[in-house]
């Protein structure tokens, strides 16, 4: 997901806690509660009686809320296992305060704000189930990121841990050990829970939203406090801020899973976009904060058992840093060394490409969605006659001839439709002195691909094959002597045309005596010669050919039978012409015999116009039609 996403979805689920009905009567009832509490003055007895049943309220909602929160739909396994053992531990913290409240109601005193040994015990077991989800999430971490993860979380709960300590007068020894370990149990339970928390939240896979995390979070060091600062605070005149000291926490954590839930109806992607980050501040802020509050306490207190604590817990924390900077150091020199080698395999590969490059005869050219090149490569030079770097700037239809520009046009609008996809073309490209190159190109269309962005051709230059196709095709259908169609080219004409058409038959007279006197290079170039007059005479689309010997052919397709004979007389009168050879002026004498009709009937004016020039060369007349 993008940014702009992200920065779309917050006021988004910030707008749903907002609109919530749930949260909003939460907020209401705690409101409520806390301002009745506040209050000073009479009724700390009713105070006292409903602040167990306040507590049910509270760990009910906290139950219930959890239990539906796992039975979402969309949500992982691992997730609903997270949030259906914290509802059971909601039903312990239900079970132990219910019998908190039925104790009270039997004999209300202000100690009982304390909680009894079986409540204890089983708000302990609810603390340790909440703990056992925690540990049991998967973090979707291995190896070295999952002890760099452990580290960095370590280093948060023991800074909390400090500031847990120094901030509960009852750590003082003065007031007994069963005060002391109470305030050790509560602040342990706490921190228990605020690595869980911190575990959650800085691993891959946190089964709540930022938000919720964050509230439960503060719930969580917020109940460790203010369990364990009950026991000073007993001792002053205000017993209900004791108690409210106690619900505030109750009802946050009650409203984490609603809150949880609230922004998943918002952003169901809200966890799947959760962006991995390289690092987190949260444990640096945990030392910098550690490191502060021992200074503070030197300054402002004696040397006691509390400012102690803070020493020994900043020297752990500083322990954990150390640990964590030195293996984060041995993890970047490793990194650097495979960045190093990585570099120079990447140097050695780059060198490679550039020398096939530089030496390919293939051409690799680059375009944008424009259609502007943004790089060539040196293969251009010899194929354009022009540097590449004259080439990169232009469009690509400027690098083409008009013949084959209309065919890249429509191609390559289907291919700029389909990314990844791939066509083959055929160019014609215009070189530097004047004669065109035909090239065959591969265009993959890589606009999706970040570092190109583009298309690429890869183009091969094709104009010597072309070249000597043509002269294969040109050998099969021509004389090879003359130049001429012969007869297989002369027969596929007849067949491709239609319409009206006239075939002449020219038979040179006396030819075999011109080859027994002169010798057979007078022969042939007397057959040129007349197959040079011949062409002089025809129409461009007429067909002048050589069908062996000394015999010709002429095709005069969608023609009139005054042409054909016209240019009858025409070919008598260009063959009267004698034509030297070897100093010797040597008569030309042919029979020339015509045939005029519709071309469906090709093979029967072939035979008249064979039939006719027979008849010529008998003598019967000089040529006849």
């Amino acid at each position: 997901m993008s940014t702009s996403h992200e920065q779309r979805s917050r006021p988004l689920a910030r707008t749903a806690l907002l609109r919530d009905p749930v949260l909003r009567g939460l907020i209401l009832f705690t409101v409520a509660f806390s301002v009745w509490y506040a209050i000073p003055g009479a009724g700390e007895s009713v105070k006292l009686a409903v602040f167990w049943p306040l507590q049910v309220v509270l760990d009910v909602t906290f139950a219930v809320l959890s239990a539906r929160m796992s039975a979402q739909p969309g949500v992982s396994a691992a997730h609903k296992r997270f949030w259906r053992l914290i509802a059971v531990a909601a039903l312990f913290f239900t079970t132990g305060d219910t019998i908190m409240g039925v104790e009270t109601f039997r004999n209300p005193v202000a100690g009982m704000v304390q909680g009894s040994a079986l409540q204890s015990g089983l708000v302990t077991l609810g603390s340790i189930v909440c703990l056992l989800a925690m540990v049991l999430h998967p973090t979707n971490t291995a190896g070295r990121e999952r002890l760099r993860f452990t580290l960095d979380a370590a280093t948060v709960v023991a800074a909390t841990a400090v500031f847990v300590w120094y901030l509960s007068p009852s750590v003082d020894i003065r007031q007994g050990g069963g005060a002391l370990l109470l305030a050790l149990a509560s602040a342990g339970a706490s921190l228990a829970g605020s690595f869980g928390l911190v575990k959650l939240m800085l691993g891959r896979n946190m089964p709540f939203t930022p938000i919720a995390g964050w509230s439960a979070g503060l719930a969580s060091v917020l109940v460790g406090l203010s369990t364990g600062l009950s026991a000073a605070m007993l001792e002053v005149t205000r017993p209900d801020l004791v108690m409210l000291a106690r619900l505030l926490p109750c009802a946050l954590l009650a409203a984490v899973p609603r809150i949880n839930e609230a922004n998943l109806r918002a952003d169901p992607d809200i966890l799947a976009r959760r962006p991995v980050r390289p690092f987190s501040l949260l444990p640096y802020i945990g030392v910098a904060a550690a490191y502060l509050l021992l200074i503070v306490s030197l300054t402002h207190g004696a040397l006691d058992v509390r400012v102690w604590g803070v020493v020994i817990g900043v020297l752990l924390v500083t322990g954990i840093v150390v640990t964590r900077q030195l293996i984060a150091f041995t993890d970047n020199a490793r990194l650097l060394g495979e960045v190093d080698r990585s570099m120079r395999a990447l140097a050695e590969q780059e060198e490679r490409f550039r020398g096939l490059v530089q030496h390919s005869s293939d051409i690799t050219v680059i375009a944008g969605p424009d259609h502007i090149v943004s790089y060539a490569s040196p293969a251009v030079e010899r194929t354009f006659g022009v540097p590449p770097e004259s080439v990169i700037g232009r469009r690509m239809d400027e690098l083409t001839t008009a013949e084959g520009r209309e065919e890249w046009r429509s191609r390559l609008a289907d291919l700029m439709a389909h990314p990844g996809a791939s066509i083959t073309l055929r160019l014609q490209v215009p070189h530097l002195d004047g004669r065109p190159r035909w090239l065959t190109a591969v265009a993959t269309n890589l606009t999706h691909v970040p570092s190109i962005g583009g298309v690429v051709y890869n183009a091969h230059d094709i104009t010597e094959v072309i070249a000597f196709q043509d002269r294969l095709r040109h050998e099969a259908t021509h004389d090879a002597l003359t130049g001429l169609a012969n007869r297989a080219l002369f027969a596929e004409r007849i067949a491709a045309a239609g319409g009206t058409a006239a075939v002449l038959i020219i038979d040179l007279d006396g030819f075999k005596a011109v080859n027994d006197t002169f010798g057979h290079h007078a022969g042939d170039a007397l057959l040129r010669t007349v197959a040079d007059r011949l062409r002089s005479c025809v129409r461009p689309a007429d067909t002048v050919a050589r069908l062996g010997g000394d015999e010709f052919a002429v095709l005069l397709p969608e023609t009139s039978l005054s042409y054909a004979e016209a240019l009858t007389e025409r070919f008598h009168e260009r063959l009267a012409d004698p034509v030297e050879i070897d100093g010797v002026l040597v008569p030309i004498r042919a029979s020339i015999g015509s045939a005029w009709g519709a071309l469906a009937r090709a093979d029967d004016l072939l035979r008249d116009a064979d039939a006719a020039m027979y008849k010529v060369k008998h003598g019967e007349r000089r040529s006849a039609v």
